[in-house]
């Protein structure tokens, strides 16, 4: 009798073990911390603007489309996109915070990856726009190491790197707002020289981007 109660009391603690790993399990993603609600607030920054409220009408995403010859670039040529697009890089540094809160409208829009058979969120579109305003340190944010492009898909990002927004928003938008936190104040607008403009930034007149000097 003793041996079968001994038995019966391995089951039920084995049986919590189990049930304590499978739910510490479904909180982890990709070695992401998936949290409900996000837990850092960049409210305080945050100016409303009605063309950031206005992503979702984006329909077309600015890239470029490169040609090789004997195994090198010889040329490439810029699609613009959507001239909203522009408008919300446009709104520069003040755009940052909203952005950044954006990035959790896990909303489906009609714009497809590149190569790839999955549409952006609309949090991801914001990302992007984001991404032109100020450069982003993709590996000091997430702390995953992206590095493999295919030069024209993707809209020129590391593979991957889209897909992982649309998946996990409210881990990058963590991520992103303690970036923004912790470096926000050392933002510096750095003027871009016509040669180091691409063919959609002089065309919409944006003649700088921001850094941070880390």
């Amino acid at each position: 009798m003793r041996t079968l109660h001994i038995l019966i009391l391995l089951t039920i603690i084995t049986s919590c073990s189990n049930t304590k790993k499978n739910s510490e399990q479904t909180l982890i993603a990709e070695n992401y911390e998936i949290k409900p609600e996000s837990s850092l607030s960049i409210d305080s920054r945050l100016i409303e603007n009605d063309l950031i409220n206005r992503i979702n009408e984006i329909k077309k995403i600015p890239f470029g489309t490169i040609s090789f010859k004997n195994n090198e670039i010889d040329s490439k040529v810029w699609n613009c996109g959507d001239s909203l697009y522009w408008d919300i890089v446009k709104l520069g540094e003040e755009a940052i915070p909203q952005l950044i809160s954006k990035i959790q409208d896990e909303t489906k829009t009609d714009i497809q990856i590149q190569c790839r058979d999955t549409n952006l969120t609309v949090g991801t579109v914001a990302f992007m726009i984001l991404d032109d305003i100020i450069s982003i340190p993709y590996f000091l944010v997430f702390q995953t190491q992206w590095d493999v492009l295919d030069f024209n898909c993707d809209f020129g990002y590391p593979i991957g790197l889209l897909e992982f927004i649309n998946k996990y928003p409210q881990v990058a938008q963590e991520k992103l707002t303690k970036w923004y936190q912790k470096y926000g104040k050392k933002i510096k607008k750095k003027k871009l020289s016509s040669s180091n403009q691409n063919e959609c930034q002089k065309a919409f007149n944006i003649d700088y981007k921001l850094k941070i000097k880390y």
